[in-house]
């Protein structure tokens, strides 16, 4: 049997998820940065992972593009795997209308908690100590033995969630469009007025990203970016209104020049202890 685990990561804990999971099933990881500009995605893996973070309680729009892009996947085996920082909410019951979308099913959904890696609601930072991320990182080597049972013995109707009354309830009302969207665009500095989605918004948060007199240039905001969103301007970063808020290129950068909002200057950086930034690079 050949497995493939396909991922979406800013940080490096998805990256790591995925990683790990395919080294211990003799399986491939994959970025799907290198593969959702494609007009189709064909794969001869009879397993199929996909791992992501979870976002504003649900799945990154990279996912969704990628997933749209996938062929021939009625007859797989796919589990998917969310990391999250406070709860996992119902991601894998959108991920799972996703795929039965393009013809496929999820046979099962797994959540994966790791150190947080987004600015609160107090816009700041959260800092995750050292204790904690460790405490984390033993779960998820100890949560990887379990996963990988459940896929090898094609376990199906496992899903992993939380707070489904509440999740389902901000579905219902609208919340995200009524009052999600105009609170995260106004954090993110942008005050113009738009039709879009909530979801579509997300793309228009980059307007919150600033470098500072720190920045020298270095370029590794744009190397990192997983969407190439961030263009080289007179050695400086501009980011082009294409963004995942994945904050790759905030907690990447060497020099902690760049800022999102006003209160994440001195804030501590995060990305998982065991990714490289060469294995961020986008290879697309």
């Amino acid at each position: 049997m050949k497995t493939e685990i396909y991922y979406f990561s800013g940080t490096g804990n998805s990256l790591t998820v995925a990683r790990d999971f395919a080294d211990k099933s003799d399986g491939k990881s994959i970025s799907m940065a290198t593969v959702v500009n494609r007009e189709s995605v064909s794969t001869g893996a009879d397993v199929i992972g996909i791992v992501f973070p979870v976002y504003h309680g649900g799945v990154p729009n990279i996912v969704g593009r990628f997933i749209s892009r996938m062929d021939d996947i009625n007859n797989k085996y796919i589990f998917g795997v969310c990391t999250y920082g406070d709860e996992p909410g119902i991601a894998m019951k959108y991920l799972s209308r996703t795929i039965e979308s393009r013809g496929g099913k999820l046979a099962s959904g797994f959540a994966v908690k790791m150190p947080y890696n987004y600015i609160d609601f107090s816009r700041s930072l959260r800092e995750v100590s050292v204790e904690e991320q460790q405490e984390m990182f033993n779960g998820w080597r100890k949560k990887l033995e379990s996963i990988h049972k459940s896929v090898d013995a094609r376990e199906t109707g496992r899903f992993e969630t939380s707070l489904e009354t509440l999740s389902k309830m901000v579905d219902t009302l609208r919340l995200r469009e009524i009052v999600g969207k105009r609170v995260w665009l106004k954090r993110a500095g942008f005050v113009e007025h738009t039709d879009l989605t909530f979801w579509e918004c997300i793309q228009l948060m980059d307007s919150g990203f600033q470098y500072d007199e720190e920045c020298n240039g270095c370029d590794i905001c744009s190397k990192v970016c997983p969407v190439s969103n961030i263009k080289m301007i007179d050695n400086r970063p501009s980011w082009q209104h294409r963004c995942e808020q994945c904050f790759a290129c905030l907690q990447w950068c060497p020099k902690e020049a760049i800022q999102f909002g006003s209160r994440t200057s001195g804030g501590k950086r995060y990305h998982h202890p065991d990714v490289k930034i060469s294995d961020m690079l986008r290879r697309d």
